[in-house]
């Protein structure tokens, strides 16, 4: 049974979902983020949460569920399973490596700012495709930010209200002893 003292954690998942958010919020802005750190978070704390949510919260749903209602749920779950699929191979594919590539820049940019910029205004002007090629993996970017963004408050808003609702103590102590792979992450 859940004591007082042990952490909530759905809380826990909806605190590291609004950490998710801000990262991804920040590399979409115009404001300064860190790619590396933003990486390192997607990579660590958001993919735990992300397992914890589909190895042990989506059966534990559907198991508290009976009839037409777990079907329900069911198609629920798969669909954010399959989201994060998703969003996992366009990260992999297109999204990791444009962040790399900002983290890299940002790093020749710490050296020699003048010098990085005049190299990549030459390189712009010698060749209009890399001019394309950075258009699109900033819309890959954006478009991927969007979509995760879309998930997380997918996840939030439908599936951990629910959870909280459904969910015995016997279920939660099983979802806490999961966050505890969350300690010294976020």
């Amino acid at each position: 049974m859940s004591s007082p003292s042990s952490p909530d954690p759905l809380a826990r998942l909806l605190a590291v979902h609004a950490g998710t958010r801000r990262r991804l919020q920040a590399l979409a802005g115009a404001e300064a983020s860190d790619p590396r750190a933003a990486i390192a978070w997607i990579e660590g704390p958001a993919r735990i949460a992300h397992d914890i949510l589909e190895q042990r919260l989506f059966p534990a749903l559907i198991e508290s569920m009976a009839g037409s209602d777990a079907v329900c749920l069911k198609g629920m779950t798969g669909g954010l399973a399959r989201g994060r699929a998703d969003l996992d191979r366009r990260w992999r594919q297109a999204v990791r490596p444009v962040l790399e590539g900002r983290a890299d820049a940002a790093g020749r940019d710490a050296r020699d700012a003048l010098a990085a910029r005049e190299a990549l205004d030459a390189r712009e002007a010698r060749d209009t495709r890399d001019a394309h090629e950075v258009r699109d993996a900033h819309e890959a970017l954006a478009a991927w930010t969007g979509d995760y963004l879309a998930w997380l408050t997918r996840a939030d808003e439908e599936l951990l209200p629910m959870a909280a609702r459904l969910l015995d103590d016997a279920a939660l102590d099983e979802l806490t002893a999961d966050c505890a792979r969350l300690d010294g992450t976020a």
